[in-house]
């Protein structure tokens, strides 16, 4: 059977930690061990975050962080904690709960690419979209989203990621590819399928392996409600739009400074298009969202709404 190491950095997940533990004591692939750090919570986590390990003896090393490093700095920290011997790496969200399938699915798709290919590969799954008592909202995350997995250029997967955290499932080769996060790196699943695609190749599997639940921490608060504050959320919205767009570009520029040459050349042009737009302003940031952003695939609606808020 397959030893993985699962990768897992939590913050101020208390509410919701146990039953993530819980879902992986119950995966069908048994032969797993746990590194889990705490990014510096205020509340419940760490503590039971030891109560687990007391008892757990998969949990193999869990640990405080001095600090929170947010998501994608969390992650890298616990990945750069892994040993030399490790072959198999999945990624949890302490907020998720996973189907006891989640591990056991994913892995016979890592081996059947490996068998295939040998390189660095990528494997993710759709989920099923939760509430916090994980009363389902959406039996599919990619058909919400309108995501095809399957249509996944490294240029699409700089403008929308595809891959998402808690089903990741990855080999060494990508693990090596992987020894350093750039700052500029949005989310730690975004970067990791990035990295995936310009070094080795993604494989999706059309089943749902998790429930990924939204609470207040990860969706948009209610609609104002007011005239004036309608007016300022539109401006906000705009500011996000913008500030959003600029972090894209700079993931971006980060990508192919350290990958650039060994991304095919047409590629490599379309993100540079793309990082100079964090540089532009006025219209010849509108002319190059429009001609590096746009992808016909999020409908024309959803381009002009970035174009002009962008």
């Amino acid at each position: 059977m397959t030893h993985i190491h699962i990768a897992c950095s939590a913050r101020n997940a208390g509410a919701w930690i146990d039953a993530l533990l819980e879902s992986l004591v119950s995966q069908t692939h048994r032969d797993w061990e746990l590194w889990i750090r705490d990014d510096g919570s205020t509340d419940d986590t760490w503590a039971k975050i030891e109560a687990w390990r007391a008892r757990e003896p998969r949990i193999a090393s869990a640990w405080r962080g001095e600090g929170a490093l947010g998501s994608a700095l969390g992650f890298a920290a616990v990945l750069a904690r892994l040993p030399s011997t490790t072959r198999v790496v999945a990624t949890a969200d302490a907020d998720d709960v996973w189907m006891p399938h989640r591990l056991e699915c994913t892995v016979a798709a890592l081996i059947a690419a490996e068998q295939a290919h040998p390189g660095a590969v990528l494997v993710h799954t759709d989920l099923t979209v939760v509430d916090e008592q994980l009363r389902p909202l959406a039996s599919s995350f990619w058909s919400r989203e309108g995501i095809d997995p399957e249509w996944c250029s490294l240029r699409s997967l700089a403008i929308q990621n595809v891959a998402v955290g808690p089903t990741l499932l990855f080999n060494a080769a990508l693990l090596t590819e992987l020894s350093d996060f750039p700052r500029a790196a949005i989310h730690q699943d975004w970067w990791i399928a990035l990295v995936a695609a310009a070094t080795g190749r993604l494989v999706a599997v059309r089943e749902t392996t998790v429930l990924y639940r939204q609470h207040r921490g990860n969706i948009a608060g209610a609609q104002l409600g007011s005239a004036w504050a309608r007016a300022a959320g539109a401006w906000a919205r705009r500011a996000r739009v913008a500030s959003d767009l600029d972090r894209v570009a700079r993931q971006a520029e980060a990508l192919v400074s350290r990958f650039g040459a060994r991304i095919a050349p047409s590629e490599r042009r379309a993100l540079e298009g793309l990082a100079s737009i964090a540089d532009l302003r006025g219209w010849r940031r509108r002319a190059a969202i429009a001609r590096y952003r746009w992808l016909p695939r999020h409908g024309v609606l959803r381009n002009l709404g970035v174009l002009l808020r962008g």
